[in-house]
């Protein structure tokens, strides 16, 4: 069955801790993900359920807010930094805002795909759709992970960091 009831349990790092912050939201990308490669077979043994309809719901919230939020913290945040600092990043950095353009057109294609499943309107989703989605996704985390962060927390001062934390903060006090 597909459960979203354990999220929440561990403290959340702050914006106080920007890199903290951003790989949190990594370990929630990979969660949804995972919710999302199970639904094919879930639809397939239980067909639409109020439990799956509920798991859908929190999948939406999370790419539908809590995703674009993240890219652009990363974009908005990290990146013009790096490229002033070192400009020899620029075609990594432009290979992670192209990710981010590609996951939110192929989001809106499963994103209708999920509401029709929420409304009752379907009871089936495109698999292979779904796992292009999370496995390019999980890729582009661990290059973040993997590169970006380590090079964002030498190069970038605690300052910096503190202040684009802050502004990350601010982003999500803005109204819709």
């Amino acid at each position: 069955m597909l459960r979203l009831d354990n999220l929440g349990q561990n403290a959340a790092p702050s914006f106080d801790a920007p890199l903290e912050m951003l790989g949190a939201c990594h370990d929630k990308v990979r969660h949804f993900c995972s919710l999302l490669d199970k639904l094919p077979g879930y639809l397939a043994a239980q067909g639409v359920t109020p439990a799956l309809q509920s798991s859908v719901a929190g999948i939406l919230r999370y790419f539908d807010v809590a995703g674009p939020a993240h890219h652009a913290d990363e974009e908005d945040e990290l990146f013009p930094l790096l490229r002033q600092r070192l400009p020899d990043t620029d075609t990594p950095l432009a290979r992670l805002a192209a990710d981010h353009v590609m996951f939110g057109q192929r989001w809106q294609v499963l994103r209708r795909q999920l509401l029709a499943l929420q409304d009752g309107t379907a009871a089936q989703v495109d698999a292979e759709a779904i796992h292009a989605f999370t496995t390019h996704y999980r890729s582009h985390a661990q290059l973040e992970e993997d590169w970006l962060f380590p090079l964002v927390a030498v190069t970038l001062s605690e300052d910096e960091l503190r202040q684009a934390g802050q502004r990350m903060a601010a982003r999500r006090q803005q109204p819709g």
